[in-house]
């Protein structure tokens, strides 16, 4: 799931939106909405909310995106699959509810990129995508409670 913090640019005060995209493709499609001449939104942040059985915790794990593109995937059986990835904070690979490795990623064309992306470090940008995956974090936990057989006693 990914989780969008989108801010109105004529009027700030207004804070953050938070949106969510259930796909990479739902995703470029607000990607292509906030890109519009007469938008006055922005994206302000892109996290990958990662599922306690992606990601090996008990809990879901809000994780800034670096870097969205579309990919050209080897499967198991050496087919391919053209679909949309996101690459990390982490440097973890993701496309839609699975986690890739990427050893399997034979071509990436960036579609969305932040400008620590390639490493640099920009400590007023790194702050805000901290502040923002325990926000995301917190608030994806608090609507998504284990199952009573999946809690722990």
């Amino acid at each position: 799931m990914l989780m969008v913090a989108v801010a109105n640019i004529a009027q700030p005060e207004q804070g953050v939106e938070i949106v969510k995209r259930f796909s990479g493709q739902h995703l470029i499609d607000l990607f292509n909405e906030m890109d519009r001449p007469d938008s006055d939104k922005a994206i302000v942040g892109v996290l990958l909310a990662i599922p306690p059985k992606l990601n090996g915790s008990p809990r879901w794990i809000a994780e800034n995106v670096l870097n969205v593109g579309r990919v050209e995937l080897r499967l198991a059986d050496d087919a391919c699959l053209d679909t949309y990835a996101y690459r990390l904070a982490s440097k973890a690979v993701f496309r839609d509810n699975a986690k890739v490795d990427p050893a399997d990623i034979l071509g990436w064309r960036s579609l969305y990129e932040t400008s620590n992306a390639d490493g640099e470090v920009d400590p007023e940008l790194v702050a805000h995508q901290t502040w923002l995956s325990i926000v995301i974090t917190r608030m994806v936990n608090a609507v998504n409670l284990p199952d009573e057989e999946d809690a722990p006693e």
